[in-house]
Formats: C-alpha cells, sequence, structure tokens
C-alpha cells in the first residue's frame, strides 16, 4: 500500500517538470520542423497584374468572370474606340487630303511646263517661216540687183535705184544671218523644257516634297492613333486567374486604373530566412522545398535575390503572432517551374554550394581554340507550354522571335504551320508566347497572303511595320515554290496583321546575275538559305546559312532603304500564289534602288559531336547596348548544335566575334531582347518535339 502512496506523490511533484518538458519539446518540434524538414518558411510569390487603359476610356465589354482561367495576351475588356475612331478617320482624311494636293501640285507643274514647251515650239515655227521668206526675198534682191546693175552700166538707170536695193540687200541678208543662231536657241530652249518637263515625273518639286514630307507626317499619325487604338484593348500580360473584375460595362477608368486584376501564380517562391541562418546565404546556393501539409518528394531550387538588409519579417512567417521575427527575404526559383496556388507555403532548407567542391570544367573543345571560352555557369533551356488546343491545330518549329514590351509578349514565326496532309498546312499565322513561356492557344492571323512557308525571320521596323523572311532555299525534293522565297512587310490590323508589301527576293537575284554574283552567289541562288533578320538604324540586315563564303565565314547583306523593295503602284516583284508557273515578270530594280549590298562577314563554327563544323546564321540582333548578337547552327551539315556569339561595336567588313555560349544537342533559331531587362532570349527549334526557350544576361 505504501509503494503506490509514493508513487502517486512523486507523480505529483513531477508533473510539473514533465509539463515543462513535454511544451519545450513540443515547441522544438514545431518551430524545426519534421525530418529534413527545416523551420524556414517559403511562400510562393504571385503575380498580380492590374489590367488598366493608359487614357481615360469607357468600359465597353468585359470578357472575364471572377476565377476564370486566363492565357497570356488574352482579351479581358473593351474599351470605348469611338472618339478614337474619330480622330483616326480625321487623321485618314487628313492623309488623302494631301495626297490629292500632292497630285494636284505635281499635274500642275507638268501642265505649265507642257503650256511652255507648246509656247516655245510655235515661237520655233515661226522664226523657221520668216527665215524662210527672209531666204526668198534675199533671193529675189539678189536677182535684182544684179538687174539694176546692168541697167546702171547700160546708162538705162540711175546709181540712188541701185544704192536702195543694195541697203535692202544688206538688210535681208543680216536677218537671214541672224535667224540660225534664233532658231537654235529655241531649239535648245525646248530640249531644256523637255528636260525639266521628264525630271519632274521622276523627282518632286520643293513644293511637292514638302507635301510629300507632311504625308509621311500624317501617315505615321495614322499609324500611332491605330497603335493607340489597339491599346483599347485590355490583355493579360501573364496566364492566371481573374482576382478581380473592379470595373463594369459603361464605367469610366482612368489612366492607371485597374479594370480586371489577374493573379499568376508562377513566380518564385520567397523564403522569409531567420536572421541566425542569413548570413552564411548566395546567391547560387540550392534549395529544397515540401510544399506544407503534403507528403512529397523535395522540390530543387536555386537561390537567385537575397534581400539587401536584415529586417522584420512579414506577420506570416512569424512563429507566433504575439513575437516578430527578424531575418531577410530570399528569393527562390524551382529548377522546374510548375503550377502552383498562388501564395502557397513551402518548408525550405537551404544548402550552401560554397563548401561543396565545384566540378572540374569539361576540356574546350577544339573548335573554341580562337575564341573567348564560354561562361562557367549556364542556365538550362525550359520546355514551352504548347496548349493542347493548338498542337492539335498546328505544329510549332520556332525560327524566329520578337518581343513585344508593349503587349508583354513575343511573337514567333514557325518554320511550318498546321499539320502534313491538313487543311492548315501552311496557314499564315504568327503564335505569341509570355514571358514565362506559355504558348496563347489561339494562332495570329496574317492577312492578303495564302501560306507562309519556311519563314526563318522576324523582325520589327521603326515605323511599326514588322519584317517576315522565308528562307529562300529549295526543299529536300529540290523545288522551290515562291512561298518559299518571299519577304513580307506586315501592318498591325485589329487583332491580327495585314501584308502591305511583297516581294520574291531569290527571283529578283536570279534576274539579275551580276548584283548576285557581288553579293557572293556567282553561282546563283541555288545553294541560298537566308535566316538571320534583324532591323537596325533604317537598315534591314540578312544573315545567311547558306553559302559561306571561300573562306568559311558566314556573310551578312545590308539592305540601306528596305522600303523602296515595296514601291507604291508596283506589282510586288516575282509575286505568285501557290503555284510555281503563275509568276509576274520579275523586276530587280528595287534592288538597287534600296541599296541591297554585302556588308560584313563573321566566323561562326559550332560544335558538332566533339568536332569543328561550319557554322551559318540563325538569327541577328543589333541590341541597345550597340553590340551585336549572332545565333548560329550548323550551315549545311546534319545535326543539332548552336552558339550564340557577341560583336562588340560592329562596323561594316569582317567581323570578329566572341563565343558567348555554345547549345549541344539545340537548335538557337531566334534571339530577341528578352522581356526582363538585361537577359536575352532564345527560342529553340525541336522539330517534332517540345519547343524550348532560354533566357541569358547580355
Amino acid at each position: 500500500m505504501m509503494f503506490p502512496h509514493r508513487l502517486r506523490a512523486t507523480l505529483q511533484d513531477a508533473a510539473p517538470w514533465i509539463c515543462l518538458v513535454a511544451t519545450l519539446g513540443l515547441t522544438a518540434y514545431l518551430h524545426f520542423g519534421d525530418g529534413e524538414r527545416g523551420p524556414i518558411v517559403g511562400f510562393q510569390q504571385p503575380v498580380i497584374q492590374a489590367i488598366a487603359p493608359t487614357e481615360i476610356a469607357r468600359v465597353a465589354a468585359i470578357h472575364v468572370s471572377l476565377d476564370d482561367e486566363v492565357a497570356p495576351g488574352q482579351i479581358v475588356a473593351l474599351l470605348d474606340t469611338s472618339a478614337i475612331d474619330a480622330e483616326i478617320a480625321v487623321a485618314q482624311a487628313e492623309a488623302a487630303q494631301l495626297e490629292a494636293e500632292g497630285r494636284a501640285e505635281q499635274s500642275l507643274l507638268a501642265q505649265e511646263l507642257d503650256m511652255s514647251v507648246e509656247e516655245l515650239q510655235r515661237e520655233l515655227a515661226r522664226q523657221r517661216e520668216e527665215q524662210r521668206q527672209v531666204s526668198a526675198e534675199a533671193r529675189v534682191l539678189d536677182d535684182e540687183v544684179s538687174r539694176v546693175k546692168r541697167l546702171v552700166e547700160d546708162r538705162m538707170a540711175v546709181l540712188d535705184d541701185l544704192s536702195k536695193l543694195s541697203v535692202q540687200q544688206a538688210a535681208a541678208a543680216a536677218v537671214a544671218a541672224e535667224k540660225p543662231r534664233t532658231i537654235g536657241l529655241l531649239s535648245r530652249q525646248i530640249q531644256a523644257a523637255e528636260r525639266r518637263l521628264q525630271a519632274l515625273k521622276g523627282q518632286p518639286s520643293a513644293t511637292a516634297a514638302k507635301l510629300e514630307a507632311d504625308l509621311l507626317v500624317a501617315r505615321r499619325n495614322v499609324e500611332l492613333l491605330e497603335q493607340r487604338r489597339a491599346g483599347y484593348a485590355l490583355r493579360a500580360t501573364h496566364g492566371g486567374r481573374v482576382a478581380g473584375v473592379d470595373k463594369q460595362v459603361g464605367d469610366v477608368a482612368a489612366p492607371g486604373e485597374p479594370v480586371v486584376r489577374v493573379v499568376s501564380p508562377r513566380g518564385n517562391v520567397v523564403a522569409c530566412v531567420p536572421e541566425r541562418f542569413a548570413l552564411g546565404l548566395a546567391e547560387g546556393d540550392a534549395a529544397r522545398l515540401w510544399i506544407r501539409g503534403q507528403r512529397s518528394e523535395a522540390l530543387p531550387g536555386t537561390i537567385v535575390a537575397l534581400g539587401p538588409l536584415v529586417a522584420e519579417l512579414p506577420l506570416r512567417c512569424w512563429t507566433s503572432p504575439r513575437q516578430p521575427m527578424w531575418g531577410r527575404e530570399v528569393t527562390v526559383a524551382l529548377d522546374h517551374p510548375m503550377n502552383l496556388l498562388a501564395g502557397q507555403a513551402f518548408d525550405v532548407v537551404f544548402t550552401p554550394a560554397r563548401g561543396a567542391q565545384a566540378p572540374a570544367p569539361p576540356p574546350p573543345a577544339a573548335s573554341s581554340a580562337a575564341t573567348a571560352p564560354p561562361p562557367a555557369a549556364t542556365a538550362r533551356a525550359l520546355a514551352m507550354r504548347v496548349p493542347p488546343a493548338l498542337s492539335r491545330r498546328s505544329r510549332l518549329e520556332p525560327s524566329g522571335i520578337l518581343a513585344r514590351p508593349g503587349e508583354a509578349r513575343y511573337l514567333i514565326v514557325s518554320d511550318d504551320t498546321g499539320h502534313d496532309g491538313e487543311d492548315g498546312q501552311g496557314a499564315p499565322w504568327l503564335f505569341a508566347m509570355s514571358a514565362t513561356g506559355d504558348v496563347h492557344p489561339e494562332p495570329i492571323a496574317v492577312e492578303g497572303v495564302d501560306e507562309l512557308v519556311d519563314v526563318e525571320g522576324i523582325a520589327a521596323g521603326d515605323g511599326g511595320e514588322i519584317y517576315l523572311l522565308s528562307s529562300q532555299s529549295h526543299n529536300r525534293k529540290g523545288r522551290r515554290k515562291p512561298g518559299r522565297t518571299a519577304l513580307l512587310r506586315l501592318r498591325s490590323d485589329g487583332p491580327g496583321f495585314r501584308v502591305d508589301g511583297e516581294i520574291h527576293l531569290a527571283e529578283m537575284l536570279d534576274a539579275s546575275p551580276e548584283r548576285a554574283a557581288a553579293l557572293g552567289l556567282p553561282h546563283g541562288t541555288r545553294e541560298l538559305d537566308i535566316e538571320g533578320l534583324a532591323f537596325h538604324k533604317g537598315a534591314l540586315y540578312l544573315g545567311l546559312k547558306a553559302p559561306l563564303d571561300a573562306q568559311g565565314n558566314a556573310m551578312i547583306w545590308r539592305i540601306a532603304s528596305p522600303g523602296a523593295l515595296f514601291p507604291a503602284g508596283r506589282p510586288a516583284a516575282g509575286k505568285a500564289g501557290k503555284g510555281e508557273g503563275s509568276k509576274l515578270p520579275v523586276d530587280p530594280r528595287p534592288l538597287e534602288d534600296a541599296g541591297f549590298s554585302p556588308w560584313a562577314r563573321a566566323r561562326v563554327d559550332v560544335d558538332l559531336a566533339g568536332r569543328a563544323a561550319p557554322g551559318g546564321i540563325s538569327d541577328l540582333l543589333f541590341l541597345p547596348d550597340g553590340s551585336l548578337a549572332i545565333a548560329s547552327t550548323p550551315s549545311t551539315a546534319d545535326g543539332d548544335a548552336g552558339a550564340l556569339w557577341r560583336v562588340d561595336g560592329p562596323q561594316a567588313g569582317a567581323l570578329a566575334p566572341r563565343l558567348v555560349q555554345r547549345f549541344p544537342g539545340l537548335k538557337p533559331e531566334g534571339i530577341a531582347p528578352s522581356l526582363s531587362p538585361g537577359k536575352l532570349m532564345v527560342v529553340f527549334d525541336a522539330g517534332s518535339g517540345v519547343p524550348s526557350f532560354q533566357e541569358l544576361s547580355w
């Protein structure tokens, strides 16, 4: 009986200590986590888009509802365009008025010159008539003088009669001698007037040139208004879900005032690192993340940014709502991006990289001996997210990319569109991709052309126009239909684009063998393959994949005045439909008018299966810092390989590119300034596989 009593007394005395130990243990468990999960909490950082107009307007339509899923570039709302439509109509009327004034001015000047020529011709005819009359009078007077002389000698006439006739003879002779000079002067005046009339037809007068300049300003004003009008369609810049509809139809939205708010869960994870752990971390350290509330494998990540100071952490990170926590916010990028719930919580553990031994770098390839070594850290290419609805309609084989910062998206051209043997094959489509690699499910239509075939380049001019370039090459069967030789100029037209200029470059070069030889094609265009296209300071630059020059350098051509390739009122050079025999006569003169000439050459070899292979240009890009980026792939060899090169201060002639990065097993087909500042976007063609992209610091 004594033992139970003593045990009960002992337990009563130890109960407070047992409770204390249990509480501390539970606290430690909650604070330090379970298993390998640490005490660091992270939250998915959502990207919140406030989709707002840039100028005051009335909401005309809302196309989404709360919690709807939206795709990048999708129109979520429309603003009332009646006011800007009226401005566009006025601007178009002003442009039409200036065109009419220009035609009237040209017609008036031509009419005045015609009248001047006619008046001179009438005067010339009168002078020639007088010359014939004076010549006849002179012959009569000569005969009369001879007759009177004989009469004077025979004393049948007086000397005064002879003197009068001599005076008349001298006057007639003087007039007859002067007439040829007068007639010659009039003839020269007529020729000069005719030359002025001919020059007027080829070169406008100063007044007409001023009217033409005013007309250009009016057209640019129309384009500016049309660009503003395109902004009245409010688009989602990223994919996500509608988190709020702040305006309704009929409401007036001020500039910057949200109409629709979209939240995207594809941002990075922000970890709240307590002060005691924060000082030993650095960018590039590895991280492992577990989704809170789930028993799952760790998600690998990398530290991409560290908070600049130790500060009070957000309330959500506190272990106790009454006990503030101090530390640093650390941004972690998932190595394999995935769809997450906006604001989702994670447990995070970091593994500092400085304590680990870095792997030895691989030996340099033989082909890079004469170039700068590639950077030590290489980012990985990420797969584009192509919606199944788009995959069913068309393949996507990126061959060029154009950044559209004002639309928060990229435009992509594809080698081929549609699917072989189906109605959509060769459809005139472009494709849109968000900054995070989401491809819009709906292609962008290009009106005014039957098909787009083997399009390899896309570039934007300085007047709102976009240029598309086909490869100019023959297909594997040795055929080259007109769709493969097109150089198109596009203008924005509502949600899509329309063609307002078209030439067929290879046909024009074939029609001008001397120019082709001067460009480095002494044997014609049989081997021609152009994949690079860039616009810089008013000129177009074309980068050749093949042929290379005699030294194995890739060639770059320059078109000084691209507008001269598409003269108004002249049929498109070499324009044709889908058939190969329906071409119009080819006029190569626009090549000369546009200043089509060789510009530079560069050695851009690639590493193919461990061996150096001659490289051709797959894309060109002039960047704001003045440098030139060149992407290259094998010129004629089969295989997937590529490289990225940089030329600082590019000038005409021989370039000296520096190697930036090689892409073993990948084909870099398009480069563009990234929508992320200070970076370059590269897209890769995977044929029938999933295309990919990569952002690189520049």
